[in-house]
């Protein structure tokens, strides 16, 4: 489905009913931006691992502006408050009231930054092996040197510095990086992340070089005063446990949890508690 919000056509795709039936009556479920990782991804890699959440929330899953099944615009407008405030359009043209917003990695910069510019829209926070500023980085450089191999250290750099411009960069690329992004590799699931998802790496490379280098939401983190869950993974090298905690101190009362046996991708690789842990914060 794509919708035309501030001047751009957004893909995004809903799971789950938003009023199910109970007994004589109807239960509404609240509704919860699906927000995925990059920049220059799309939303494919949570599939099907979030979809029991489905039974809890109404999920909606957007591939941000530029990338995806959205519509390519202009780079100049690829920036995260742009992508924040197409979801808050979005969430105005679908009616909804206050909504959950679920933000991996990238996608957490992006949920993070429509948290501090539209308070009054959020009902709940769940930032999933992310970070407050661009800084993660020299956090990553470190677990790289740590756990990488030697291919893995010698192309690791190209996408952080915006050199990866072309599809076939940015399969190679991933290709040998995305074995580090897990605790427990599974070549067999690496393949479906890979092959499933329409990707743009030169939205990729304009964020990494122009927009990300200035992103820090950390002084703002005290402002947000939702219910907040933060989930990193013991073995994430890209956005280390250091990276959620830093989130976790700094906004009121936010929940952490630390999955042990998981990297980057905590929700496919403890799938089951990460599901539990998410629907417990929800119904709490």
């Amino acid at each position: 489905m794509l919708a035309e919000v501030n001047g751009a056509k957004i893909f995004f795709d809903v799971e789950g009913m938003g009023l199910a039936p109970s007994g004589l009556g109807m239960v509404a479920k609240e509704p919860c931006f699906v927000l995925h990782g990059g920049p220059g991804l799309d939303h494919s890699y949570y599939k099907p691992w979030l979809s029991p959440l489905a039974e809890t929330m109404q999920l909606i899953y957007v591939d941000h502006r530029g990338t995806g099944r959205s519509e390519r615009v202009p780079l100049e407008t690829c920036t995260i408050e742009q992508m924040a405030d197409d979801i808050e359009e979005l969430r105005k043209l679908l009616g909804l009231g206050r909504v959950n917003v679920l933000g991996n990695s990238f996608g957490g910069f992006w949920a993070l930054v429509y948290a501090v510019r539209h308070p009054e829209s959020l009902a709940r926070l769940i930032l999933v092996t992310t970070s407050p500023s661009h800084e993660f980085f020299q956090a990553a450089e470190k677990e790289a040197d740590r756990k990488a191999t030697p291919e893995q250290k010698a192309v690791m750099p190209a996408v952080f510095e915006g050199k990866v411009k072309t599809e076939e960069e940015f399969r190679r690329w991933w290709d040998i990086m995305l074995p580090l992004y897990f605790a427990h590799w599974d070549a067999k699931i690496g393949q479906e992340i890979i092959e499933r998802g329409v990707d743009n790496p030169l939205v990729t490379a304009y964020m990494f070089e122009q927009i990300i280098p200035s992103y820090d939401v950390r002084p703002r983190l005290g402002e947000i005063r939702v219910p907040t869950l933060v989930i990193a993974g013991r073995h994430d090298w890209v956005t280390p446990v250091g990276e959620s905690e830093q989130i976790a101190e700094r906004i009121p009362d936010a929940q952490m949890i630390t999955f042990e046996e998981s990297g980057h991708f905590v929700f496919v690789e403890e799938q089951d508690g990460f599901i539990d842990a998410v629907k417990r914060f929800v119904t709490s």
